[in-house]
């Protein structure tokens, strides 16, 4: 296996794992803040993370392009380009973040009396909205830093400080809603603890690529003019996604009666929890592609498009069988059993295109490093629009279930309509692209079998995970067979065993 695999698969696997820990922390954070807070004040929270979510937008696609323009001219050893290119991201950045804070003021002005009555009268919900907002500006120029190292694929060095962020983080906000309650002591401890995290990053940049220098004299209109060039298209994909994801929140808590964004919010959140838990992975190949493009390696790239959405499949298609199976059991036993009314049906739907989402974001990861965004953020601005439309229609009638309606639909029009036209932009038969399907589809009757005949286990975290363990354990037995041959697994089997320690 080459250095340049290796460093490849280390920099996924620990970019996973960097979520896989937030993930954690969020599937316990959920029931404790829901029972700690109480209903009206979380679902502030959800609302005022939907609203928020839309000021990110004014990353512009900066950081993707700056994440390209690094592992390019790293590659390149264009030290000098580099730099231009930071400090004029960087620029962007700040202007961004003094925008966010001029419309958002007002903006969280106008809701704080809607949100401050659903929330009974709290008068932290004002001083909690804006110091999110403030985080939200800060961050988008701290954000040049993990762009950087990402770039450079120093993913486990970011990993290492996002997960002791994570955990500083978690216990922070525990301890003050055990001691103060309410919404503004939370928004202090993650305003505080983001600070101190992209301090950290900074210094890793600077450890890694000494010749990094910011200064306004590198801030020129060829770079910028660079930077528009990639990052106009990867904005819009951008708000179409921000669209697509946060708009139904924001509609729910707004149209329809207090508690129903919760149900679609815990909903949204467990499905977009494993659809970024695989997506964390896709994230790596953006660096990896754009330095397979600055050597002129085309085949190459062909070749990790086709690996990269092999193996993705192989991790989407049972955990997707998995939200169908055992949504019900694990929500009765993560959030309650009243949730399991409430939020399973938007569950089944909106997981209902995890796996061809998952496909399509490996090739939109190839996109990214490529820079041929064009027609792919076209078709997610189309993609919001149907969204849009299709919420307007049906949040009415059918309230939370018809809003997963309106965005399932059109994803899953979206996440087939770009793997079949990033194929052709790579010159792979489209027929030789749904080839890789066969065997991730074919290994994954194995689990659905196991946990059709096993039946819905007991509302409890050790029944659920007995049972997914049953399917998983066969399943990634007759995935090595599959991918290695039935000599190697066995012999992989036997060199484990003969590592693994007693315990005498």
């Amino acid at each position: 296996m080459s250095v340049s695999r290796v460093r490849f698969l280390l920099g996924a696997a620990t970019n996973w794992l960097a979520f896989a820990a937030t993930l954690a922390v969020a599937f316990f954070l959920t029931p404790f803040l829901l029972a700690h807070l109480g209903k009206p004040r979380y679902d502030v929270w959800c609302v005022v993370e939907a609203v928020l979510a839309y000021f990110t937008l004014l990353d512009m696609g900066v950081a993707a392009c700056l994440v390209r323009a690094v592992a390019g001219r790293k590659a390149k050893a264009d030290a000098d380009g580099l730099n231009r290119m930071a400090s004029s991201c960087l620029g962007l950045f700040v202007a961004a973040g003094g925008v966010a804070m001029l419309v958002g003021v007002p903006v969280l002005f106008g809701m704080s009396g809607t949100l401050s009555e659903k929330a009974d009268g709290d008068p932290g919900v004002l001083p909690f909205m804006l110091l999110m907002l403030a985080n939200v500006a800060a961050g988008l120029p701290l954000g040049v830093f993990p762009s950087i190292l990402d770039g450079l694929e120093k993913y486990t060095a970011k990993s290492v400080v996002r997960i002791a962020a994570l955990a500083v983080r978690t216990v922070g906000m525990v301890y003050v809603v055990h001691t103060y309650g309410g919404l503004f002591p939370l928004a202090v401890v993650y305003t505080v603890v983001t600070l101190v995290e992209h301090a950290v990053l900074a210094f890793l940049c600077r450890w890694f690529l000494p010749e990094l220098r910011f200064r306004p004299r590198y801030v020129d209109r060829a770079t910028l003019k660079q930077v528009k060039t990639y990052s106009v298209d990867a904005f819009l994909a951008m708000l179409a996604g921000r669209i697509t994801v946060q708009t139904g929140a924001v509609l729910i808590g707004l149209l329809l009666p207090t508690g129903q964004v919760t149900f679609f919010a815990t909903a949204s959140r467990l499905v977009e929890y494993a659809k970024a838990l695989l997506r964390t992975v896709t994230a790596t190949l953006t660096p990896n592609v754009s330095a397979l493009e600055a050597r002129g390696d085309t085949t190459a790239i062909r070749r990790l498009f086709l690996n990269a959405t092999r193996w993705m499949l192989y991790l989407a298609v049972p955990i997707q069988i998995g939200l169908m199976l055992f949504g019900k059991p694990f929500l009765a036993r993560w959030v309650g059993a009243e949730f399991v009314g409430g939020s399973f049906p938007a569950v089944a739907l909106l997981g209902s295109t995890l796996a061809v989402g998952v496909a399509q974001s490996a090739a939109s990861r190839i996109l990214y490093g490529l820079g041929r965004l064009r027609w792919f953020a076209r078709l997610a601005i189309a993609e919001s629009v149907v969204n849009l439309l299709l919420t307007a229609v049906l949040i009415g009638p059918l309230g939370v279930v018809g809003v997963s309606i309106a965005i399932a639909v059109p994803n899953l029009l979206f996440c087939l309509t770009v793997v079949v036209l990033t194929a052709r932009e790579l010159g792979v038969p489209v027929g030789a692209y749904f080839r890789v399907w066969v065997k991730p589809l074919a290994a994954s009757v194995i689990p659905l079998a196991v946990w059709l005949t096993l039946g819905e286990p007991a509302a409890d975290y050790t029944g659920v995970a007995v049972a997914v363990a049953a399917g998983l354990v066969p399943y990634a037995l007759s995935v090595g067979v599959v991918e290695w041959g039935w000599k190697r697994v066995v012999k992989r089997v036997r060199v484990a065993r003969s590592v693994t320690p007693v315990v005498r």
